[in-house]
């Protein structure tokens, strides 16, 4: 906590000094922004436009995540679902998804529907490849000793596959979420009158630049929140890992 409360008085610090060299209405000081970000706030323009954002990140994490763990999970077990499986992700991953945006816009319209597929779709591909690779490292022989005690499947998940995997998930949630916010903020841009993506662009051409700003830090500070319960969630389900001690 103390060192993360260093970097930010850091970053904030550094930001005060651009403004005070810059000295243009396009890069106001942190306290002016945080008072503009309490009043809208406050004033109920921000609060809709942050949770719709964050509904979106959330349900594109889920719609992503839990096809990806099953995919995963029978692709790094099993040599030929991971041949029937793997190829066609291999096919589709390096394809720019963005370009997509259009056409997904097309068939599943403006709403909430369009934007968490695409942030779901961009997602999925990393989710999948890292819970499959974690999957494919585990020894055979931990499997084999279990089963000689009389284990069965549920015994494999809660004793072997889980405590295995559960470090790798955790790692793989915090790069897709960065991920889902920052191609969210995209989608949010095109056809659409909702979300902290539209408000800042919004803001951004009325030239509003303390609310433009608003936005953005409390688009970070949504962000830090959420990363930080990953991290505690990490700590308290994977306190045996080393990392965590």
């Amino acid at each position: 906590m103390r060192a993360s409360l260093i970097s930010l008085t850091a970053m904030l610090l550094l930001w005060q000094i651009a403004s005070l060299l810059v000295n243009l209405p396009f890069l106001p000081p942190p306290v002016a922004v945080f008072r503009q970000m309490v009043q809208s706030f406050t004033a109920g323009n921000l609060t809709p436009h942050l949770l719709i954002s964050l509904y979106r990140v959330m349900a594109a994490i889920s719609s992503a995540f839990v096809p990806a763990l099953l995919l995963g999970l029978t692709a790094g077990r099993k040599k030929q679902a991971d041949r029937a499986i793997s190829p066609a992700v291999y096919l589709l991953y390096p394809v720019p998804k963005v370009a997509l945006l259009p056409v997904i816009l097309l068939f599943l319209g403006l709403g909430n529907l369009s934007k968490i597929f695409f942030v779901a779709l961009i997602i999925f591909f990393p989710f999948y490849l890292n819970i499959r690779d974690e999957a494919a490292g585990l020894e055979e022989k931990y499997f084999q000793s279990l089963r000689t005690l009389g284990g069965g499947r549920k015994d494999i998940l809660k004793h072997i596959l889980l405590p295995a995997l559960l470090p790798r998930i955790f790692s793989s949630l915090r790069m897709g979420l960065g991920t889902a916010i920052a191609v969210l903020f995209l989608a949010e841009t095109f056809a659409t009158r909702e979300g902290i993506g539209w408000y800042i662009m919004d803001s951004w051409s009325r030239l509003a630049y303390g609310e433009m700003y608003g936005g953005i830090m409390a688009l970070s500070l949504s962000g830090l929140f959420l990363f930080f319960l990953l991290d505690r969630g990490e700590k308290h389900f994977c306190s045996w890992h080393p990392s965590n001690k």
